[in-house]
């Protein structure tokens, strides 16, 4: 079992680390550093290592690792599941921008490996393509013109 928390750890880190540097990118210090700091709780931390990392494929782990992802969505403001007002209507309230911003940077950070350069990758765009994501008008538009801005600054800098 310390094998699995341990592993987690490392997951959790290495995600820390790559989010961090792609919030500095954006000027976003704070958020880099308190990314995802709920995933240190026991709440979050334990269902998560014991379904990735132990292997466990029973009825309780899977309900306890949904509660756990539940409990991360509505416990950090970079997922937009956070400002959902009402799932059937597909209404949210807008997002500041600094989460929004967080929020992509967290997608970047999937291509990212210990900080290396990211590579290319199209998830911030099939994201947006999601039927499943729920975004207040003006935050979609406001992520759209984010992304394709952030496109042209990389493509720039390359």
């Amino acid at each position: 079992m310390r094998i699995a928390y341990w592993r987690y750890l490392l997951y959790v880190l290495d995600h820390k680390l790559n989010v961090l540097v792609e919030c500095w990118r954006a000027g976003l210090i704070i958020q880099g550093i308190t990314h995802d700091l709920s995933k240190f709780g026991p709440q979050e931390f334990i269902p998560y290592a014991l379904k990735f990392y132990a292997n466990r494929m029973d009825e309780a782990t899977e309900l306890r690792w949904k509660k756990a992802w539940i409990h991360h969505q509505n416990h950090n403001k970079h997922h937009w599941e956070y400002w959902i007002v009402n799932r059937t209507t597909k209404e949210a309230v807008p997002i500041p921008k600094k989460y929004m911003v967080e929020m992509v940077c967290d997608w970047r950070s999937f291509s990212r490996k210990w900080g290396r350069k990211v590579k290319d990758s199209t998830l911030c765009e099939r994201m947006m393509a999601s039927d499943a994501m729920i975004l207040h008008p003006t935050t979609r538009k406001e992520l759209e013109s984010y992304i394709m801005e952030d496109r042209e600054r990389a493509g720039q800098i390359s």
